[in-house]
């Protein structure tokens, strides 16, 4: 049971470890409920026709044992092989279908799983103080709950069954006996089915519980889930600084990058872009530093101390600034204007474009 400060719900990494050591919601009832249930079907279908062949080689077994001069105790056994061999194959089929039910009723309730820390002796079950703490849990009390629920059910279903049958009870000596046989089973049949659908119903009742018992189990404080964050995802804090020193270094690299610029456009005040453009090795200006209010009166201070010649343009400004990636060279559609203010800053440097 979770403790006061386990609040939190239980993290997907806390769900795989808790699986890995085979901690899993699971009804030990489920599957016993389900082969219960479907074997009361497959029985009230199959063992008439069982039954029938079975008398049928049992008389022929009997003639034959009866035309043998010199029986034997090999000779009585293969006969009786032969008379029961319908049974065999029933009971054959009726382990096979207990068999499938089982693997498929655990399968939905947890998958495929295979731990074996749930074999590995724990001497601290052994503790008569924690043995006693049990007796009173929350898992007893269900159980005790379930096992009343059944008891009180059954009682109603074979008074309820029984009571509209009583007509049967009082024909036993107007009915031949094959005919009674075949209503007193078919009364059991529907006491059993009616016993299994309430095993089926108490099962899924109890996987539900299993599944919230497990989740109040694994829930998590809050400590706990800041813990599992940092050995997964590391220290906040650290990532945090390490983030800062990526940006601080990426700006000391774009800063640098301001007085090789050709020209720097300006919004004037709250945008600045500086662009490179060399004619001989490149095929398009490349933005190599851009930034807003204190980081683009910086990037001016910088043009204005290494020469470099700043433009006012400020729709240009903002294009650049919004639209290119810092090393990234310009898109086609921003040829034109970004054409014109290199023209006009080689025109003041009294160049002429190559």
């Amino acid at each position: 049971m979770a403790r006061p400060e386990q609040t939190e719900k239980p993290t997907p990494k806390r769900r795989e470890e808790a699986r890995k050591k085979g901690q899993v919601a699971r009804s030990q009832e489920l599957s016993g409920a389900f082969i219960f249930f479907i074997l009361v079907f497959v029985i009230h279908w199959l063992l008439p026709k069982t039954l029938g062949g079975t008398v049928a080689l049992v008389q022929l077994a009997l003639a034959r044992a009866a035309g043998h001069q010199d029986p034997t105790i090999h000779s009585a056994w293969v006969l009786f092989l032969q008379a029961f061999a319908p049974l065999e194959s029933l009971m054959l089929i009726l382990f096979g279908i207990a068999v499938f039910v089982g693997i498929v009723a655990n399968l939905a309730q947890f998958g495929f799983l295979f731990s074996f820390q749930t074999i590995v002796p724990n001497l601290g079950k052994l503790n008569p103080l924690s043995g006693f703490q049990r007796l009173f849990s929350k898992q007893i009390a269900v159980n005790l709950a379930k096992q009343i629920v059944k008891l009180g059910v059954v009682v109603v279903i074979l008074i309820t069954t029984v009571g509209s049958n009583l007509d049967l009870f009082a024909a036993v000596g107007q009915v031949m006996p094959a005919t009674f046989v075949t209503m007193v089973a078919n009364l059991i049949f529907q006491i059993s089915w009616k016993f299994g659908l309430l095993l089926v119903i108490v099962a899924l009742a109890d996987y539900a519980f299993q599944r919230y018992m497990l989740e109040d189990n694994l829930k998590m404080s809050k400590q706990e889930v800041k813990d599992e964050f940092r050995q997964s995802e590391g220290n906040p804090e650290a990532k945090g600084a390490l983030k800062r020193k990526q940006r601080e270094f990426a700006r000391r690299r774009m800063m640098a990058s301001v007085p090789r610029a050709t020209v720097v456009v300006t919004n004037p005040t709250h945008f600045a872009v500086a662009l490179e453009w060399d004619e001989v090795k490149m095929e398009a200006p490349v933005v190599t530093a851009k930034g807003a209010d204190l980081v683009a009166r910086r990037i001016k201070t910088l043009a204005i101390e290494h020469g470099v010649p700043i433009m006012e343009n400020p729709p240009l400004a903002r294009t650049l600034y919004e639209r290119v990636e810092l090393d990234t060279m310009i898109p086609p559609n921003l040829y034109a204007a970004v054409a014109q203010v290199i023209a006009f800053v080689y025109k003041l440097k009294r160049k002429t474009i190559a």
